[in-house]
């Protein structure tokens, strides 16, 4: 973990470039909802000459962009499904379009996990330019708030702008840590469905391959 944390902190104080990284790689990790508020907070601790409007636009961006991997990544997953478990998500859309866009905002705004709503939505190919203008909303929207409270800070504690920042990031990791530890199996959640769809559709067609949507 030590080294981790190092890894990280080294690219925060990289800048702007060390910034999106660092925030990318964290959230890259599926099914662990790090707390982007942290770690806007942190990179305003750790670099009180930026500015706190970019830090969180910065945040909100990298955090996106992984979001978005991980929808495309389940959205193709969905070659591997039958065309019975497809017929049924495809009778969510109606559902998905009236109430993806704040769901998505709130999963993105809050301490909600979004990894679940991520699949959901992407199962159920949901607009793309819908999901980005409305994640990236509701999650600029707390990385702001975060990095407007480390500024805050970090201007009334000179001299500890640095302690509080590897404290709060020491947290933030070992939650992370701690969170796949304890709840690893629900990472292997859409493994498991699809495993399981692939296993049926091959007992159903006598050896053909599931059809693709």
């Amino acid at each position: 973990m030590q080294d981790f944390l190092q890894l990280i902190t080294d690219l925060i104080l990289q800048g702007y470039l060390g910034l999106f990284i660092a925030c990318f790689i964290i959230n890259m990790i599926p099914f662990l909802s790090p707390s982007n508020m942290v770690l806007a907070g942190v990179a305003a601790l750790l670099l009180p000459g930026m500015s706190w409007i970019a830090i969180g636009i910065i945040v909100a961006i990298a955090a996106t962009l992984a979001k978005l991997i991980h929808y495309f990544v389940i959205r193709g997953s969905r070659i591997a499904l039958s065309d019975e478990r497809l017929a049924s998500l495809d009778s969510e859309r109606e559902r998905v379009d009236k109430w993806g866009a704040l769901a998505l905002f709130i999963a993105a705004a809050s301490p909600v996990p979004d990894d679940p709503l991520i699949v959901y939505v992407g199962l159920t190919k949901y607009s793309v330019s819908k999901f980005l203008l409305f994640y990236f909303t509701g999650k600029v929207a707390v990385t702001l708030a975060g990095a407007v409270i480390g500024s805050t800070v970090s201007s009334y504690f000179e001299s500890m702008p640095i302690v509080l920042a590897s404290i709060a990031l020491t947290a933030l990791i070992t939650g992370i840590l701690f969170k796949r530890k304890t709840e690893g199996a629900e990472s292997d959640l859409l493994q498991d469905l699809l495993e399981e769809e692939i296993l049926d559709g091959e007992e159903d067609t006598d050896g053909t391959t599931p059809h693709n949507s």
